[in-house]
């Protein structure tokens, strides 16, 4: 810790440096805003300008082609590409980072033409971080998230209406043999295939320590011509699984098909999982839950299935709370998920399965009085807000769709 400690004392003062779409950006720039780099140059590191700790903002525009990055920063120092306050930056292709210590923050990733088949983001960086990036219309997967990629997180990202290939394209696909993947507070829907997929082939080795928490899922699999739905979450493969840690995550499907949470596949010898305190609704399964060794599926609440609990190993009737039949809880279930890297930002869910005229959110976690605020529709990031307001200190009520009994929106401050 002394050496870390040293060593960031030591370093040199971070550099902000700015990239433009082609023309405005060249390899001739000098990494200033009137002189930007473009960003195939900056992901290269700009003949060694780009150091451990520097930030490079993102202009607005479209920035079409395959873009690959093998940078490396330090600990406690990484280099971060970031969209500027209040653009829109735009990939449309591919972008791939390999490297250590990088993060991808804020920004647009999608494909105007996806039959190509690639991803959308392949993420395998060594302590990376992929923030509230939104990631759509990929030939392939959104987001790939394979080994190497070592203790790597993918945070508040919206992936959506991803994948060509039946059955093989989804949100997320996620291998990890060391060190920790986490996958926090995303929202993932309308996907080919799963939403979240952590899986390995027979040729893969065990996978393990894999976070997957405060994540919303919905209606994965149903843009599939092979499926009237998919599943929202599947952890689990043809190999060992084990430290493996689904919580908190909020699922849904509108209709009567598709799995909501499925833990195991194939009949292998996995370890320990952990699921508690996720909210699932619709669909034709709650939880599917496979052979584990150790199992703790506790605390979740599951009803709308033609079956609650599926293939169980375990008992749980009496560790979760089941809604059989037509029963639906009384009042909205409202889940509010602060954003923990841009202050201002959440995203909210709201079950409103008893369809109330009144669905509040209690937002003082992410708003303080007097702030405006806007409400957009995940499904449409970049639309128009569905409501604005000045935040008074009281819930403030949520523009919900008829007859939807389901909604999933971002609340931004305008002070953010």
């Amino acid at each position: 810790m002394l050496s870390l400690i040293l060593a960031l004392l030591q370093a040199p003062l971070p550099h902000n440096y700015f990239v433009a779409p082609v023309p405005a950006g060249t390899p001739r720039g000098t990494g200033t805003q009137a002189k930007p780099w473009d960003l195939a140059t900056a992901l290269l590191g700009a003949g060694g300008r780009i150091q451990p700790g520097d930030t490079i903002w993102l202009a607005a525009g479209r920035y079409p082609g395959v873009f690959r990055t093998q940078l490396r920063g330090a600990p406690g120092r990484p280099i971060v590409f970031r969209q500027q306050r209040g653009a829109r930056a735009t990939i449309d292709g591919t972008l791939r980072a390999d490297g250590s210590d990088l993060v991808f923050w804020g920004f647009e990733i999608t494909q105007s033409n996806p039959a190509g088949g690639s991803y959308g983001l392949e993420a395998r960086t060594n302590n990376g971080r992929f923030i509230n990036l939104i990631i759509h219309g990929a030939g392939s997967m959104g987001v790939s998230f394979w080994t190497p990629g070592e203790n790597a997180e993918l945070y508040g990202c919206i992936v959506y209406h991803n994948g060509t290939h039946e059955n093989l394209d989804h949100g997320v696909y996620v291998h990890n043999e060391r060190g920790t993947k986490r996958l926090i507070d995303n929202v993932f829907f309308d996907n080919l295939a799963y939403g979240i997929h952590a899986y390995a082939g027979p040729g893969n080795p065990p996978q393990r320590d894999i976070l997957i928490q405060g994540n919303i899922a919905f209606n994965n699999g149903t843009i599939s011509h092979r499926y009237r739905a998919k599943g929202n979450i599947l952890v689990g493969g043809d190999v060992p699984m084990s430290g493996i840690d689904v919580s908190s995550n909020l699922l849904y499907f509108s209709g009567d098909e598709g799995v909501n949470l499925r833990l195991g596949y194939a009949p292998v010898d996995n370890g320990d999982v952990i699921a508690r305190g996720n909210f699932a609704w619709g669909g034709a399964t709650g939880i599917w839950l496979g052979q584990w060794r150790r199992v703790q599926v506790d605390g979740n609440t599951v009803g709308g299935a033609r079956n609650l609990l599926a293939n169980l190993a375990t008992p749980l009737e009496r560790l979760n709370v089941l809604y059989a039949g037509s029963r639906v809880p009384a009042a909205p279930a409202v889940f509010v998920r602060p954003n923990l890297y841009e202050p201002g930002r959440a995203y909210i869910a709201a079950y409103n399965l008893s369809r109330s005229t009144n669905v509040t959110a209690d937002v003082a976690g992410v708003l303080k009085p007097g702030d405006a605020y806007e409400l957009r529709s995940v499904q449409d990031p970049f639309g128009a807000p569905l409501a604005r307001g000045s935040y008074s200190g009281s819930p403030i009520p949520l523009p919900m769709t008829e007859p939807t009994r389901f909604d999933v929106f971002l609340l931004t401050s305008a002070a953010r």
